[in-house]
Protein backbone atom coordinates (compact mmCIF):
# COMPACT_ATOMS: atom_id res chain seq x y z
CA UNK A 1 0.00 0.00 0.00
CA UNK A 2 1.11 3.58 -0.64
CA UNK A 3 0.14 6.84 1.00
CA UNK A 4 -0.78 9.34 -1.70
CA UNK A 5 -2.04 12.79 -0.78
CA UNK A 6 -3.00 11.58 2.70
CA UNK A 7 -4.95 8.54 1.43
CA UNK A 8 -3.90 4.93 1.84
CA UNK A 9 -4.19 3.20 -1.51
CA UNK A 10 -4.01 -0.58 -1.65
CA UNK A 11 -4.30 -1.87 -5.18
CA UNK A 12 -2.56 -1.17 -8.45
CA UNK A 13 -5.82 0.02 -10.01
CA UNK A 14 -6.58 2.28 -7.06
CA UNK A 15 -3.10 3.75 -7.22
CA UNK A 16 -3.48 4.49 -10.90
CA UNK A 17 -7.02 5.86 -10.58
CA UNK A 18 -6.19 7.94 -7.51
CA UNK A 19 -3.25 9.61 -9.22
CA UNK A 20 -5.29 10.34 -12.30
CA UNK A 21 -8.19 11.74 -10.27
CA UNK A 22 -6.20 13.72 -7.67
CA UNK A 23 -3.24 14.82 -9.78
CA UNK A 24 -4.74 14.74 -13.26
CA UNK A 25 -3.83 12.59 -16.19
CA UNK A 26 -1.06 14.52 -17.45
CA UNK A 27 6.64 13.06 -24.39
CA UNK A 28 9.16 15.60 -26.31
CA UNK A 29 11.21 12.37 -25.33
CA UNK A 30 11.95 8.79 -26.28
CA UNK A 31 13.82 6.41 -24.03
CA UNK A 32 14.41 9.00 -21.26
CA UNK A 33 15.29 6.41 -18.65
CA UNK A 34 17.92 4.85 -20.91
CA UNK A 35 19.25 8.27 -21.86
CA UNK A 36 19.77 9.12 -18.21
CA UNK A 37 21.94 6.03 -17.83
CA UNK A 38 19.92 4.67 -14.94
CA UNK A 39 20.63 1.15 -13.76
CA UNK A 40 17.61 -1.11 -13.59
CA UNK A 41 17.82 -1.44 -9.80
CA UNK A 42 18.00 2.30 -9.08
CA UNK A 43 14.75 4.15 -8.59
CA UNK A 44 14.27 7.82 -9.28
CA UNK A 45 11.96 9.81 -7.03
CA UNK A 46 9.11 12.19 -7.86
CA UNK A 47 7.69 14.56 -5.27
CA UNK A 48 4.38 16.38 -5.60
CA UNK A 49 3.35 19.74 -4.19
CA UNK A 50 1.19 18.12 -1.50
CA UNK A 51 4.22 16.22 -0.16
CA UNK A 52 3.38 12.85 -1.72
CA UNK A 53 6.34 10.94 -3.17
CA UNK A 54 6.71 7.96 -5.44
CA UNK A 55 9.74 5.95 -6.51
CA UNK A 56 10.01 4.68 -10.05
CA UNK A 57 11.32 5.64 -13.48
CA UNK A 58 10.73 8.58 -15.74
CA UNK A 59 9.76 7.17 -19.13
CA UNK A 60 8.67 10.08 -21.26
CA UNK A 61 7.90 13.79 -21.21
CA UNK A 62 5.41 15.35 -23.58
CA UNK A 63 4.08 18.88 -23.44
CA UNK A 64 0.59 17.70 -24.44
CA UNK A 65 0.17 14.83 -21.96
CA UNK A 66 2.73 15.45 -19.21
CA UNK A 67 5.26 13.31 -17.36
CA UNK A 68 4.97 9.54 -17.71
CA UNK A 69 6.06 7.56 -14.64
CA UNK A 70 6.50 3.78 -14.34
CA UNK A 71 6.93 1.28 -11.52
CA UNK A 72 7.38 -2.46 -11.54
CA UNK A 73 4.28 -2.97 -9.41
CA UNK A 74 1.99 -0.94 -11.69
CA UNK A 75 0.35 -2.64 -14.64
CA UNK A 76 0.57 0.58 -16.65
CA UNK A 77 2.60 3.78 -16.36
CA UNK A 78 0.78 6.87 -15.09
CA UNK A 79 0.84 10.42 -16.51
CA UNK A 80 1.21 13.45 -14.25
CA UNK A 81 0.41 17.06 -15.05
CA UNK A 82 3.38 19.39 -14.43
CA UNK A 83 1.27 21.82 -12.37
CA UNK A 84 1.02 19.21 -9.58
CA UNK A 85 4.73 18.32 -9.42
CA UNK A 86 7.50 19.71 -7.20
CA UNK A 87 10.55 17.88 -8.54
CA UNK A 88 12.06 14.69 -9.91
CA UNK A 89 15.32 13.44 -8.46
CA UNK A 90 17.50 11.27 -10.74
CA UNK A 91 19.83 8.61 -9.43
CA UNK A 92 23.42 8.44 -10.61
CA UNK A 93 23.76 11.88 -12.22
CA UNK A 94 27.24 12.31 -13.69
CA UNK A 95 29.37 15.34 -12.77
CA UNK A 96 29.86 17.84 -15.55
CA UNK A 97 33.23 17.98 -17.28
CA UNK A 98 34.92 21.38 -17.56
CA UNK A 99 37.62 22.49 -19.95
CA UNK A 100 38.95 24.94 -17.37
CA UNK A 101 38.49 25.67 -13.68
CA UNK A 102 35.73 28.23 -13.00
CA UNK A 103 36.76 31.59 -11.57
CA UNK A 104 33.38 33.11 -10.69
CA UNK A 105 30.08 31.99 -9.17
CA UNK A 106 27.27 33.92 -10.88
CA UNK A 107 23.84 34.16 -9.31
CA UNK A 108 20.65 35.62 -10.81
CA UNK A 109 17.63 37.16 -9.10
CA UNK A 110 15.36 34.34 -10.26
CA UNK A 111 17.46 31.70 -8.44
CA UNK A 112 19.62 30.53 -11.36
CA UNK A 113 23.32 30.11 -10.63
CA UNK A 114 26.31 28.97 -12.66
CA UNK A 115 30.05 28.47 -12.25
CA UNK A 116 32.03 29.98 -15.08
CA UNK A 117 34.49 32.61 -16.24
CA UNK A 118 33.66 36.30 -16.58
CA UNK A 119 34.24 37.96 -19.95
CA UNK A 120 32.70 41.39 -19.39
CA UNK A 121 29.90 43.37 -17.76
CA UNK A 122 28.50 46.76 -18.70
CA UNK A 123 25.35 48.71 -17.95
CA UNK A 124 23.26 46.48 -20.21
CA UNK A 125 24.58 42.91 -20.21
CA UNK A 126 26.94 40.40 -18.59
CA UNK A 127 28.98 38.01 -20.73
CA UNK A 128 30.63 34.86 -19.44
CA UNK A 129 31.57 31.32 -20.43
CA UNK A 130 30.49 28.14 -18.70
CA UNK A 131 30.62 24.39 -19.21
CA UNK A 132 27.34 24.15 -21.14
CA UNK A 133 28.13 27.00 -23.53
CA UNK A 134 31.34 28.57 -24.78
CA UNK A 135 29.94 32.08 -24.34
CA UNK A 136 26.68 33.34 -22.87
CA UNK A 137 25.13 36.77 -22.58
CA UNK A 138 22.44 37.76 -20.08
CA UNK A 139 20.62 41.01 -19.24
CA UNK A 140 22.32 42.87 -16.42
CA UNK A 141 19.06 43.57 -14.55
CA UNK A 142 18.64 39.83 -13.98
CA UNK A 143 22.06 39.54 -12.33
CA UNK A 144 22.19 39.37 -8.52
CA UNK A 145 25.87 38.84 -7.71
CA UNK A 146 29.25 37.57 -8.81
CA UNK A 147 31.49 35.85 -6.27
CA UNK A 148 35.09 35.29 -7.30
CA UNK A 149 36.51 31.86 -6.53
CA UNK A 150 39.95 31.19 -5.12
CA UNK A 151 42.70 30.07 -7.53
CA UNK A 152 42.66 26.33 -8.00
CA UNK A 153 39.05 26.00 -6.82
CA UNK A 154 37.74 22.55 -7.69
CA UNK A 155 34.79 20.52 -6.57
CA UNK A 156 36.30 17.14 -5.74
CA UNK A 157 33.02 15.46 -4.89
CA UNK A 158 29.32 16.30 -4.77
CA UNK A 159 26.65 13.89 -3.71
CA UNK A 160 25.93 11.28 -2.61
CA UNK A 161 24.30 9.76 -5.67
CA UNK A 162 25.27 6.15 -4.94
CA UNK A 163 27.22 4.15 -2.38
CA UNK A 164 29.54 2.91 -5.11
CA UNK A 165 33.09 4.17 -4.63
CA UNK A 166 32.67 4.27 -0.84
CA UNK A 167 34.23 1.74 1.54
CA UNK A 168 32.16 0.13 4.26
CA UNK A 169 33.43 -1.23 7.57
CA UNK A 170 32.89 -4.61 9.17
CA UNK A 171 29.13 -4.25 9.22
CA UNK A 172 28.10 -3.39 5.65
CA UNK A 173 24.52 -2.84 6.84
CA UNK A 174 25.49 -0.05 9.24
CA UNK A 175 25.25 2.50 6.42
CA UNK A 176 22.95 2.47 3.44
CA UNK A 177 22.19 4.83 0.59
CA UNK A 178 18.71 6.01 -0.25
CA UNK A 179 17.52 8.93 -2.41
CA UNK A 180 20.61 11.08 -2.12
CA UNK A 181 21.16 10.36 1.57
CA UNK A 182 23.54 8.15 3.57
CA UNK A 183 21.60 6.64 6.48
CA UNK A 184 23.03 4.90 9.55
CA UNK A 185 21.10 3.15 12.30
CA UNK A 186 24.02 1.23 13.81
CA UNK A 187 27.71 1.26 14.57
CA UNK A 188 29.82 1.43 11.45
CA UNK A 189 32.22 3.30 9.17
CA UNK A 190 31.74 4.71 5.68
CA UNK A 191 34.73 6.33 3.94
CA UNK A 192 36.15 7.50 0.64
CA UNK A 193 39.47 8.74 -0.73
CA UNK A 194 38.99 12.19 -2.31
CA UNK A 195 42.65 12.76 -3.12
CA UNK A 196 42.94 15.59 -0.60
CA UNK A 197 46.27 17.32 -1.02
CA UNK A 198 46.22 20.96 0.03
CA UNK A 199 43.60 22.89 1.99
CA UNK A 200 39.97 21.89 1.62
CA UNK A 201 36.37 22.52 2.57
CA UNK A 202 33.94 19.76 3.57
CA UNK A 203 30.22 20.57 3.67
CA UNK A 204 27.23 18.36 4.44
CA UNK A 205 23.73 18.32 5.88
CA UNK A 206 23.40 16.35 9.12
CA UNK A 207 20.14 15.00 10.55
CA UNK A 208 19.58 12.79 13.56
CA UNK A 209 17.05 11.58 16.09
CA UNK A 210 17.72 11.08 19.78
CA UNK A 211 21.22 11.08 21.24
CA UNK A 212 23.81 10.37 18.59
CA UNK A 213 27.58 10.38 18.23
CA UNK A 214 29.33 10.83 14.89
CA UNK A 215 33.09 10.89 14.28
CA UNK A 216 34.37 12.48 11.08
CA UNK A 217 38.04 11.57 10.46
CA UNK A 218 39.64 13.83 7.81
CA UNK A 219 42.87 13.48 5.85
CA UNK A 220 42.88 9.83 6.82
CA UNK A 221 44.00 6.60 5.16
CA UNK A 222 41.64 4.47 7.27
CA UNK A 223 38.45 4.55 5.19
CA UNK A 224 36.71 1.38 6.38
CA UNK A 225 37.72 1.25 10.05
CA UNK A 226 38.33 3.33 13.13
CA UNK A 227 42.11 3.36 13.43
CA UNK A 228 44.21 5.28 15.94
CA UNK A 229 47.32 4.28 13.99
CA UNK A 230 46.34 6.38 10.97
CA UNK A 231 47.61 9.95 11.09
CA UNK A 232 44.48 12.09 10.87
CA UNK A 233 42.24 14.63 12.60
CA UNK A 234 38.95 13.45 14.06
CA UNK A 235 35.92 15.65 14.65
CA UNK A 236 33.61 14.25 17.33
CA UNK A 237 30.13 15.65 16.73
CA UNK A 238 27.34 15.04 19.21
CA UNK A 239 24.15 16.79 20.17
CA UNK A 240 25.37 20.07 21.59
CA UNK A 241 29.13 19.95 21.19
CA UNK A 242 32.08 19.17 18.95
CA UNK A 243 35.66 18.27 19.83
CA UNK A 244 38.76 17.70 17.72
CA UNK A 245 41.51 15.15 18.23
CA UNK A 246 44.83 14.76 16.52
CA UNK A 247 45.73 11.13 15.92
CA UNK A 248 49.38 10.39 15.18
CA UNK A 249 51.04 7.01 14.90
CA UNK A 250 53.60 6.57 17.64
CA UNK A 251 52.51 9.73 19.45
CA UNK A 252 49.01 8.73 20.48
CA UNK A 253 45.98 10.97 20.66
CA UNK A 254 45.85 14.61 21.64
CA UNK A 255 42.63 16.49 22.37
CA UNK A 256 42.81 19.92 20.70
CA UNK A 257 39.70 21.36 22.35
CA UNK A 258 35.93 21.45 22.39
CA UNK A 259 33.21 23.79 21.14
CA UNK A 260 29.61 24.15 22.27
CA UNK A 261 26.68 23.97 19.81
CA UNK A 262 23.54 24.96 21.78
CA UNK A 263 21.49 25.14 18.57
CA UNK A 264 21.68 21.36 18.25
CA UNK A 265 19.72 20.97 21.50
CA UNK A 266 16.60 22.43 19.91
CA UNK A 267 16.72 21.07 16.36
CA UNK A 268 17.52 17.84 14.57
CA UNK A 269 19.04 19.14 11.35
CA UNK A 270 22.02 21.42 10.70
CA UNK A 271 24.43 22.35 7.93
CA UNK A 272 28.01 21.44 8.78
CA UNK A 273 31.08 22.98 7.21
CA UNK A 274 34.69 22.07 7.98
CA UNK A 275 37.47 24.31 6.65
CA UNK A 276 41.00 22.98 6.80
CA UNK A 277 44.01 25.19 6.16
CA UNK A 278 46.75 22.64 5.72
CA UNK A 279 49.60 25.14 5.45
CA UNK A 280 48.74 26.83 8.77
CA UNK A 281 47.51 23.62 10.44
CA UNK A 282 44.23 25.39 11.23
CA UNK A 283 40.76 23.88 11.28
CA UNK A 284 37.36 25.56 11.64
CA UNK A 285 33.89 24.13 12.11
CA UNK A 286 30.72 26.02 11.17
CA UNK A 287 27.16 25.09 12.01
CA UNK A 288 24.52 26.77 9.86
CA UNK A 289 27.23 29.20 8.64
CA UNK A 290 28.10 30.22 12.21
CA UNK A 291 31.68 29.67 13.40
CA UNK A 292 31.65 27.28 16.36
CA UNK A 293 35.35 26.77 17.00
CA UNK A 294 38.74 27.35 15.41
CA UNK A 295 41.67 25.05 16.21
CA UNK A 296 45.36 25.34 15.46
CA UNK A 297 47.82 22.47 15.79
CA UNK A 298 50.96 24.11 17.15
CA UNK A 299 53.00 21.06 16.13
CA UNK A 300 52.11 21.50 12.46
CA UNK A 301 49.74 19.54 10.25
CA UNK A 302 50.07 15.90 11.27
CA UNK A 303 47.58 14.06 9.02
CA UNK A 304 49.01 12.10 6.10
CA UNK A 305 45.95 10.62 4.39
CA UNK A 306 43.80 11.98 1.57
CA UNK A 307 40.32 10.73 2.46
CA UNK A 308 37.56 11.18 5.00
CA UNK A 309 35.01 8.98 6.71
CA UNK A 310 31.82 8.97 8.77
CA UNK A 311 31.81 6.74 11.86
CA UNK A 312 28.47 6.30 13.63
CA UNK A 313 29.19 5.18 17.20
CA UNK A 314 25.78 4.17 18.56
CA UNK A 315 23.12 1.61 17.77
CA UNK A 316 19.59 2.92 17.52
CA UNK A 317 19.73 6.63 16.64
CA UNK A 318 19.28 7.42 12.98
CA UNK A 319 22.01 9.57 11.44
CA UNK A 320 21.58 10.98 7.94
CA UNK A 321 24.24 12.67 5.80
CA UNK A 322 23.29 14.47 2.59
CA UNK A 323 24.36 17.37 0.35
CA UNK A 324 27.99 16.43 0.76
CA UNK A 325 30.48 18.60 -1.10
CA UNK A 326 34.26 18.34 -0.87
CA UNK A 327 36.25 21.05 -2.61
CA UNK A 328 39.83 22.25 -2.91
CA UNK A 329 40.40 25.59 -1.17
CA UNK A 330 43.22 28.12 -1.07
CA UNK A 331 43.04 28.29 2.75
CA UNK A 332 42.53 32.06 2.76
CA UNK A 333 39.56 33.40 0.86
CA UNK A 334 36.08 33.24 2.31
CA UNK A 335 33.79 30.69 0.66
CA UNK A 336 31.02 31.90 -1.61
CA UNK A 337 28.23 33.46 0.45
CA UNK A 338 25.34 35.46 -0.86
CA UNK A 339 23.66 38.32 0.98
CA UNK A 340 19.92 38.01 0.48
CA UNK A 341 19.20 41.54 1.72
CA UNK A 342 18.38 44.27 -0.78
CA UNK A 343 20.89 47.09 -1.26
CA UNK A 344 19.99 50.64 -2.25
CA UNK A 345 23.14 50.69 -4.41
CA UNK A 346 25.45 48.23 -6.09
CA UNK A 347 28.16 46.93 -3.76
CA UNK A 348 31.77 45.86 -4.29
CA UNK A 349 33.24 43.75 -1.47
CA UNK A 350 37.03 43.80 -1.07
CA UNK A 351 39.39 41.21 0.39
CA UNK A 352 40.38 43.61 3.20
CA UNK A 353 36.67 43.62 4.29
CA UNK A 354 36.00 47.12 2.93
CA UNK A 355 32.76 47.73 1.01
CA UNK A 356 32.34 50.19 -1.85
CA UNK A 357 28.75 51.29 -2.64
CA UNK A 358 27.78 53.01 -5.86
CA UNK A 359 26.77 52.39 -9.45
CA UNK A 360 28.66 49.54 -11.11
CA UNK A 361 29.62 50.68 -14.60
CA UNK A 362 31.78 47.93 -16.08
CA UNK A 363 33.88 44.83 -15.43
CA UNK A 364 36.30 42.72 -17.39
CA UNK A 365 38.93 40.10 -16.58
CA UNK A 366 41.20 42.67 -14.88
CA UNK A 367 39.27 45.57 -13.31
CA UNK A 368 35.95 46.80 -11.96
CA UNK A 369 34.75 50.37 -12.51
CA UNK A 370 32.21 51.70 -10.00
CA UNK A 371 30.94 55.25 -9.58
CA UNK A 372 30.98 55.96 -5.85
CA UNK A 373 30.04 59.39 -4.46
CA UNK A 374 30.27 60.88 -7.94
CA UNK A 375 33.73 59.54 -8.72
CA UNK A 376 34.65 56.64 -11.01
CA UNK A 377 36.85 54.19 -9.11
CA UNK A 378 38.86 51.52 -10.94
CA UNK A 379 39.58 48.54 -8.71
CA UNK A 380 41.79 45.58 -9.69
CA UNK A 381 39.79 42.37 -9.84
CA UNK A 382 42.37 40.60 -7.67
CA UNK A 383 41.34 42.78 -4.71
CA UNK A 384 37.65 41.86 -4.98
CA UNK A 385 35.77 38.95 -3.42
CA UNK A 386 32.20 39.69 -4.51
CA UNK A 387 29.98 42.12 -6.39
CA UNK A 388 26.27 42.51 -5.53
CA UNK A 389 23.82 44.40 -7.74
CA UNK A 390 20.58 46.08 -6.78
CA UNK A 391 17.37 44.22 -7.39
CA UNK A 392 15.17 45.69 -10.12
CA UNK A 393 11.50 46.38 -9.59
CA UNK A 394 9.55 43.14 -9.66
CA UNK A 395 7.37 42.55 -12.69
CA UNK A 396 4.28 40.32 -12.75
CA UNK A 397 5.09 36.92 -14.21
CA UNK A 398 2.77 34.90 -16.37
CA UNK A 399 2.21 31.29 -15.38
CA UNK A 400 4.47 29.01 -17.40
CA UNK A 401 3.59 25.36 -16.66
CA UNK A 402 6.64 23.97 -18.45
CA UNK A 403 9.21 26.30 -16.91
CA UNK A 404 11.58 23.97 -15.04
CA UNK A 405 14.88 24.36 -13.25
CA UNK A 406 17.61 21.80 -13.84
CA UNK A 407 20.03 21.26 -10.94
CA UNK A 408 23.32 19.80 -12.15
CA UNK A 409 25.88 17.55 -10.50
CA UNK A 410 28.85 19.85 -10.05
CA UNK A 411 27.16 23.06 -8.99
CA UNK A 412 24.72 24.91 -11.26
CA UNK A 413 20.97 25.52 -11.53
CA UNK A 414 19.35 26.85 -14.69
CA UNK A 415 15.64 27.50 -15.32
CA UNK A 416 14.10 27.40 -18.78
CA UNK A 417 10.89 26.74 -20.64
CA UNK A 418 11.17 23.11 -21.71
CA UNK A 419 10.51 22.81 -25.44
CA UNK A 420 11.89 19.40 -26.31
CA UNK A 421 13.39 16.31 -24.68
CA UNK A 422 14.67 13.94 -27.32
CA UNK A 423 17.12 11.15 -26.58
CA UNK A 424 19.19 12.45 -23.72
CA UNK A 425 19.08 16.13 -24.73
CA UNK A 426 16.77 18.70 -23.13
CA UNK A 427 16.32 22.00 -24.91
CA UNK A 428 14.34 25.14 -24.27
CA UNK A 429 14.57 28.86 -23.71
CA UNK A 430 15.89 30.56 -20.56
CA UNK A 431 14.75 33.98 -19.35
CA UNK A 432 18.40 34.80 -18.66
CA UNK A 433 20.36 33.05 -21.40
CA UNK A 434 18.03 32.55 -24.33
CA UNK A 435 18.15 29.15 -26.14
CA UNK A 436 19.78 26.39 -24.05
CA UNK A 437 20.38 22.66 -24.42
CA UNK A 438 21.61 20.19 -21.78
CA UNK A 439 22.72 16.59 -21.51
CA UNK A 440 20.23 14.83 -19.22
CA UNK A 441 22.88 12.58 -17.67
CA UNK A 442 24.23 15.57 -15.70
CA UNK A 443 20.88 16.53 -14.14
CA UNK A 444 20.44 15.43 -10.55
CA UNK A 445 17.11 17.17 -9.98
CA UNK A 446 14.46 18.68 -12.25
CA UNK A 447 12.26 21.20 -10.45
CA UNK A 448 8.72 22.17 -11.50
CA UNK A 449 6.47 25.02 -10.30
CA UNK A 450 9.48 27.06 -9.26
CA UNK A 451 7.72 29.39 -6.83
CA UNK A 452 5.51 26.81 -5.15
CA UNK A 453 8.15 24.04 -5.00
CA UNK A 454 10.93 26.21 -3.51
CA UNK A 455 9.66 25.68 0.04
CA UNK A 456 9.21 21.98 -0.61
CA UNK A 457 12.83 21.71 -1.74
CA UNK A 458 14.14 23.71 1.19
CA UNK A 459 12.47 21.47 3.74
CA UNK A 460 13.54 18.15 2.29
CA UNK A 461 17.01 16.91 1.38
CA UNK A 462 15.73 14.80 -1.48
CA UNK A 463 15.08 11.65 0.49
CA UNK A 464 11.77 9.93 0.92
CA UNK A 465 11.00 11.67 4.21
CA UNK A 466 12.30 14.55 6.26
CA UNK A 467 13.95 12.14 8.70
CA UNK A 468 12.73 8.59 8.54
CA UNK A 469 13.83 6.25 5.74
CA UNK A 470 11.23 4.30 3.83
CA UNK A 471 11.23 0.57 4.09
CA UNK A 472 13.08 -1.17 1.27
Amino acid sequence: AYEIGGRLVGSEMCIRDSFRRVLGVAVVALGVAQALGQAADRDDLVRFLDGSMLHGKLQQVRLDTGVRWARGDLTEPVDFRPDNMAWIRFEGARPVERNRDPSVHIRFHNGDEVLGNLISLDEQRVQFSTWFNGQLSAPRDGLQSLAFLSPGFRILYEGPTTIEGWKLGRDPKAWKYRDGVFISEGVGVLGRDFGLKGSSRIEFELQWNGTFSLIVPVYTKALDRFDYRSNSYMFYISRGYVSLQRVQSGAGVRNLGQGQIPEMQTKNRVSVEIRINKEKAEMELYIDRKLIRKWRDTNGFAATGSGMAFFSQLNGPIVRVSHLRVSAWDGRSDPVQFDSSDHAEDMVFLKNRDEVPGKLKSMDGRTVVINSLGTDLTIPLERITRVALIKPEAKPKAKRPWEVRAHFAGGAAVSFDLKQWEGRTLSGRSRNFGPVAFDAQHIRRLQFNLGASQKTSATNTGGADALWPWDD
